[in-house]
């Protein structure tokens, strides 16, 4: 009895001092397998790739509506690549419309009238310039009478001049009082022939001098109506309306020139190159004045706009390199160009965006729809 309880202590002994040797084993293989978990935290986190989402976006050009129209004809499709000048689509705008005819027609009605009235304006310059012309004919025969007795009178007094030469007493060319003066100091009485001379010279001069006055007036007329009949035609213009139908042609004119112009406004045609994106509206739709209708892209410039929280922006420097994961794990690489200046807050977030720009370097981005996200990391 005593020898078996011996060795159930003995046992016993044996079952204790395994279990303690156990227990220290587990304790320190726990205690290096959590070291190890700390290690292994520590060095994936040393290599953690930082994702960030970006958006690929590309240079637009917004074509919208200049003024309150109805989209009448869309000539491109969504995704067809344009050229600068090509028309995108086509408004209808009935006011406009309805103007511009109505100035059409007020148009043609203004030519008419300015015609009629420069028809009837060259009427009556023809029936004044025929009645100027008359007048100036008349002046000229008066004249040419005229001048005529002026020559008769001339060559008259010239024949007494000569008759009288004879008497040397009295110079031919003397006045008067030259006469009356050789009369009374060389006390030598001129005859009935001579004293009849020398009245006759004088009526004959005074004739002439009355003649040429006259042809000084017919030629002093003449003039006079030369230069009514060069100021006619813009009289009579004036006095028919046709200045005052010209000026409203011209404003009609003016006015339908801008009409036209609004017009051509309404061909809303691409400013240049570029790849047309989605419509806003379709054929028929009404759109309002400044209402963006489709965005044109420039493909062959692509960028991505990456919204970084505020709090990560230290690790984003501009010139610096990163890589991109497009869809269908496509990969390309893209250089920081810009950083936004001022952060955007969220709405319903106390965590406030900052916009990086990426453009590419290296190889070609592959092709995709602009908006489409990709996965922008940057590698410590």
């Amino acid at each position: 009895m005593p020898s078996e309880l011996l060795d159930d202590y003995q046992v016993q002994d044996h079952l204790h001092e395994h279990q303690s040797t156990f227990g220290v084993r587990a304790i320190v293989i726990l205690i290096i397998a959590l070291a190890g978990g700390i290690f292994c935290a520590q060095w994936v986190r040393g290599v953690r790739v930082e994702s960030y989402v970006g958006s690929l976006q590309a240079p637009k050009k917004i074509i919208t509506a200049k003024n309150d129209a109805i989209i009448q004809e869309i000539h491109v499709q969504e995704g067809q690549t344009v050229s600068s000048g090509e028309t995108i689509l086509t408004l209808y705008d009935r006011s406009l419309e309805k103007s511009w005819k109505s100035k059409q027609q007020e148009l043609v009605m203004l030519e008419s009238e300015l015609e009629q009235s420069k028809a009837k304006s060259e009427v009556e310059l023809a029936l004044r310039n025929k009645e100027i012309e008359s007048e100036v004919f008349n002046a000229k025969l008066k004249s040419s009478q005229y001048l005529k007795e002026k020559y008769i009178h001339q060559i008259t007094n010239l024949a007494w001049q000569d008759f009288l030469q004879d008497y040397d007493s009295i110079s031919s060319n003397g006045s008067n009082e030259d006469v009356f003066r050789s009369l009374v100091y060389e006390s030598r009485l001129p005859d009935e022939n001579r004293i009849t001379a020398m009245l006759r010279q004088e009526s004959a001069r005074n004739s002439a001098e009355v003649f040429a006055a006259r042809v000084k007036l017919c030629e002093d007329q003449m003039d006079e109506l030369k230069s009514i009949q060069r100021k006619l035609p813009a009289q009579i213009r004036v006095a028919m309306g046709v200045e005052v139908i010209k000026n409203r042609l011209d404003r009609v004119k003016e006015e339908l020139k801008q009409l036209e112009s609004q017009r051509d406004a309404l061909q809303l045609k691409a400013g240049k190159y570029g790849t047309v994106g989605i419509f806003a509206n379709e054929k028929g739709d009404p759109v309002k004045k400044g209402a963006p209708i489709v965005e044109l892209f420039d493909k062959e410039h692509p960028f991505l706009v990456v919204e970084v929280p505020s709090r990560k922006i230290s690790l984003f420097d501009e010139g610096k390199e990163v890589k991109i994961m497009f869809s269908g794990n496509l990969k390309g690489k893209g250089t920081i160009q810009r950083i936004s200046e001022q952060a955007i807050q969220q709405p319903g977030s106390t965590e406030s965006i900052i916009l990086v720009y990426i453009e590419p370097a290296g190889p070609l981005w592959p092709e995709f729809p602009m908006g489409t996200t990709v996965d922008v990391t940057l590698v410590k």
